[in-house]
């Protein structure tokens, strides 16, 4: 589910793609997380799940700050704000996974405190 409705993706019929005004294009980003290195990024893949994982922090960053840029897209159970090889990162529970799903949708690559942000679904069931 996302916003409220049932989500289907399926393999396009066309070679070729129209881009929007929404539309975001990540081929050659550093965001796009296979571009580089893209054996070692499949294994964080999974499914989705009401933890999200929030890296790419600024180091002065505060819990409050993270839920406050998050909690529009559902009820926040429970945040960890860490610190793993030197670089800030956050562990974020949603009530549900369609909500984890809205906040990873909508906030994925935005900026926050002056830093584009990563999230992805996490592996862990707790914090």
């Amino acid at each position: 589910m996302l916003f409220g409705k049932r989500l289907e993706v399926n393999f396009s019929k066309y070679s070729n793609k129209t881009t929007g005004a929404d539309t975001r294009e990540y081929t050659n980003s550093s965001l796009n997380r296979f571009n580089r290195n893209a054996a070692k990024n499949y294994r964080y893949c999974c499914s989705p799940t009401k933890m999200i994982h929030v890296s790419t922090l600024p180091q002065d960053i505060a819990e409050e700050e993270i839920v406050a840029h998050l909690e529009e897209h559902g009820s926040i159970v429970n945040t960890k704000l860490f610190e793993m090889n030197g670089k800030k990162q956050a562990l974020v529970m949603f009530e549900n996974e369609e909500q984890a799903t809205e906040a990873l949708v909508c906030k994925h690559a935005t900026p926050l405190a002056g830093l584009a942000i990563r999230i992805s679904f996490s592996q862990l069931h707790g914090i």
